[in-house]
């Protein structure tokens, strides 16, 4: 079974708390996840380690992430050399 959530405007340590419970429940649920955060325009350290950290768990699961992001955020992964 697969699903998909949504993160708008801002990933910040200010959101780390609902962010962590989103993609939890969601690997919990299902077998594919997608993480569509197209709307996200600024993202730091702190979201970034929890979206690696749910790919890694995501691949011991033997299961899929699959992240959909804005151009803002391919940039800010660049510049720190982070590639989801």
């Amino acid at each position: 079974m697969s699903g998909t959530i949504t993160f708008e405007q801002e990933l910040t340590i200010n959101r780390i708390a609902e962010v962590l419970n989103k993609l939890s429940d969601a690997l919990t649920k299902w077998d594919e996840v997608t993480v569509d955060i197209r709307g996200v325009k600024k993202i730091d350290v702190a979201c970034t380690q929890v979206l690696v950290a749910a790919q890694k768990e995501s691949d011991n699961r033997g299961n899929r992430l699959i992240l959909m992001k804005s151009d803002e955020v391919s940039s800010f992964l660049s510049r720190i050399g982070v590639q989801l």
